[in-house]
């Protein structure tokens, strides 16, 4: 373990309240919280070439949960919920690059399923269509031709006879 050496001043007392509630919400302690604080100054620092760079702001609007969910993130993981949202955007983007070819194949073989799918729908439909319409008549005919072939009794003679 390094050695370790106590760091103290005067500060504000509005400053103080901040710290304290900084303190509280991220459930952590004094000694860790000075420490990242001071190793977030020194990081910004040695980074200065990197930050000079042109930079570009990407914001997006999320549910209520989502934000309560990645506010609780940051605070577990100590840091600036800037900082966290970036380290998540280059994650995924390496992610994405590592398997550029087998993710755009993937979706153009889904794309090639989904049209094949829906023009399959569209014969079926048609060809169905036809079909029943073909058979409905066909029924029809047949109805018409048994009720014209069938005798039906006028009088009580034939109704006699079955009994």
């Amino acid at each position: 373990m390094a050695e370790m050496k106590n760091i103290c001043g005067k500060i504000p007392v509005e400053l103080h309240e901040k710290v304290r509630a900084e303190i509280e919400e991220r459930e952590t302690s004094t000694q860790i919280f000075i420490r990242q604080v001071i190793e977030e100054h020194f990081n910004r620092l040695e980074n200065k070439g990197e930050e000079s760079m042109e930079k570009r702001t990407l914001a997006v609007q999320v549910t209520e949960e989502l934000f309560q969910r990645v506010k609780w993130a940051v605070t577990k993981e100590g840091i600036k919920q800037k900082d966290f949202i970036i380290r998540i955007i280059e994650k995924a983007v390496e992610e994405e690059l590592e398997q550029p070819e087998e993710n755009a194949e993937t979706d153009r073989l889904e794309e090639a399923k989904e049209t094949a799918e829906d023009v399959y729908e569209e014969e079926t439909t048609e060809a169905e269509t036809e079909t029943v319409e073909a058979a409905e008549e066909e029924a029809d005919a047949e109805i018409s031709e048994d009720a014209e072939e069938e005798e039906i009794p006028e009088s009580g003679e034939e109704t006699e006879e079955i009994a």
